[in-house]
């Protein structure tokens, strides 16, 4: 699945530190690289629409994972709620997306899916998972939420 043309390379920026979900995370990546690849050497559309929706299936999969992750510390924190309509939002784009295949051509709408997932994930990675990962490092370490979560706000809060 690696792909000559990155539009989203991987680097250790985007690493939660949780295994798990960080190796998730950059096959998630891997999905968009090729199919970026796959538009912008024109090569077989059909083939890229196929891409779509194994990254769409492994997407499902990943959210699945990191929900059974974060309800382990989260249970009854508006956090986790919070982290679930984010992918329920994700969701509803991508099938928005896919219907707009019956009113453009299969390459267009590729194009835009590419450039929603690039922005989706960047921020989502690198702000709520970042920021629930931090939570659950700190709790780990014996810290309560409360301090576990003042702690995270301010790791990213100077990381920005």
């Amino acid at each position: 699945m690696n792909s000559p043309f990155e539009v989203f390379p991987w680097s250790d920026t985007y690493a939660t530190g949780i295994l798990e979900i960080d190796q998730q995370h950059q096959i998630l990546i891997q999905f968009l690289n090729t199919l970026a690849s796959s538009l912008n050497f024109h090569s077989d559309i059909p083939n890229s629409r196929i891409i779509f929706m194994e990254l769409t299936d492994y997407a499902a999969y990943h959210f699945k994972t990191e929900e059974s992750i974060w309800h382990q510390y989260f249970a009854d924190d508006a956090s986790e709620a919070q982290h679930k309509k984010l992918h329920a939002q994700f969701e509803i784009e991508v099938n928005r997306l896919k219907k707009e295949e019956s009113n453009q051509p299969l390459e267009i709408v590729l194009k835009n899916v590419v450039a929603f997932l690039t922005q989706w994930l960047a921020s989502h990675i690198l702000e709520s998972d970042m920021r629930m990962a931090k939570v659950v490092l700190f709790i780990q370490s014996g810290m309560s939420m409360e301090q576990a979560k003042q702690n995270a706000n301010l790791q990213i809060a100077v990381a920005k």
